[in-house]
């Protein structure tokens, strides 16, 4: 008996990362209080979850209905975007094989596949989704970004899967990147929610993802919504939304980090591959201001020229207010303008030691 229950418990251990892989992958629809449908989420939403639609509407998740695999969300309005109109599509970077800025690449999720190209939506040890990463690596590298991409797996696919790839994240940002993506695929069914055409280019959507349970989720959820509207204003058509929930997916290593969903595993692989490029344009942009390489010094670089700048002319203000300061009490301490000036010469020169009064011996 004994021993039959100890059989049992092994199984049921065993069995625990399946079951929890499988209610993961379990699709909810969000709806508003009217009960219209807003979109599709993979896995079991929270309340306090956030969505920002494709057109910038923001919800909050604000009940959940675990039975029905249906949340309702709550309009607030339309979310504010940064300016960007910094941009212009013409601008494009120039590489001349100096690479100064950094990103890092991985997949957490190593068995994710386009099922129309694969014949399957999950292959192991390494699905399709390694191609994707590697098209963003190389479209990246042509923009003059040097790419850490470690093609690790994480198998299985279930909930421990962040939890072993939490290492390979760690090890790339020891590089000193600038940012961090997770590469993956969505696993709603229905193609049409990801499938696009930009620049006549059959292309996939691309959903952003930040975890809001790490002390970085201000600054990931910062960073996602200025990608998306950099990539709104080159390619509307790219970015399909952002969702913030309750995961954390390793973006508490870096303020900079989000997970990238190249479709999902209803489309074409080459859809996704084809979004790569458009991808890497607004990653590159949002990170660099369009320049990179030896074609520029890069805006932070041309920033802090402007803060060192600045630094001098405030150094300038106030060593002239101090001289006129001086010598107007020179004057009126003394009540002769030349033995005030000559009061303020002889104090400098104790200041300084007279060392701007030596003559030069032979």
């Amino acid at each position: 008996m004994k021993k039959s229950i100890a059989c049992l418990l092994a199984l049921l251990l065993l069995a625990v990362p399946l079951l929890a892989w499988a209610e993961g992958e379990t699709i909810y629809s969000i709806v508003d209080a009217q009960g219209q449908y807003i979109t599709h989420f993979v896995g079991e939403p929270a309340q306090g979850d956030e969505y920002i639609a494709h057109d910038n509407s923001h919800y909050v998740i604000t009940a959940v209905d675990v039975a029905a695999h249906t949340a309702q969300a709550e309009k607030k309005g339309a979310y504010p975007m940064p300016d960007v109109s910094w941009l212009s599509e013409d601008s494009r970077a120039v590489s001349s094989g100096t690479q100064r800025h950094a990103v890092a690449l991985y997949c957490t999720h190593s068995d994710e596949s386009y099922e129309p190209t694969d014949g399957a939506s999950s292959i192991t040890p390494r699905g399709s989704i390694y191609d994707v990463a590697q098209a963003l690596k190389s479209n990246l590298e042509q923009r003059g970004v040097k790419v850490y991409y470690d093609d690790s797996t994480h198998l299985p696919h279930d909930s421990g899967a962040y939890k072993r790839s939490r290492s390979t994240a760690a090890n790339l940002l020891e590089n000193g990147v600038d940012a961090i993506f997770d590469i993956h695929r969505d696993g709603i069914k229905d193609p049409a929610q990801y499938e696009t055409t930009i620049k006549g280019e059959e292309a996939s959507m691309v959903r952003l993802l930040v975890g809001r349970a790490n002390q970085n989720q201000a600054e990931n959820k910062e960073f996602a919504v200025e990608l998306k509207a950099v990539a709104d204003k080159l390619y509307p058509e790219l970015i399909r939304d952002i969702y913030i929930g309750k995961g954390t997916y390793n973006q508490d290593l870096s303020p900079n980090s989000v997970l990238l969903e190249f479709g999902t595993h209803t489309i074409d692989k080459e859809r996704a591959e084809n979004a790569t490029q458009y991808m890497a344009a607004a990653i590159e942009k949002t990170l660099y201001g369009g320049v990179s390489g030896a074609a520029g010094e890069g805006q932070s670089a041309q920033n802090a020229k402007s803060r060192d700048h600045s630094a001098w002319i405030s150094i300038a203000w106030i060593a002239g207010v101090l001289l006129v300061g001086a010598c107007v009490y020179g004057v009126a301490s003394t009540g002769s303008l030349k033995a005030g000036f000559s009061k303020v010469g002889n104090g400098f020169k104790e200041m300084t030691g007279g060392i701007f009064n030596k003559k030069n011996k032979e």
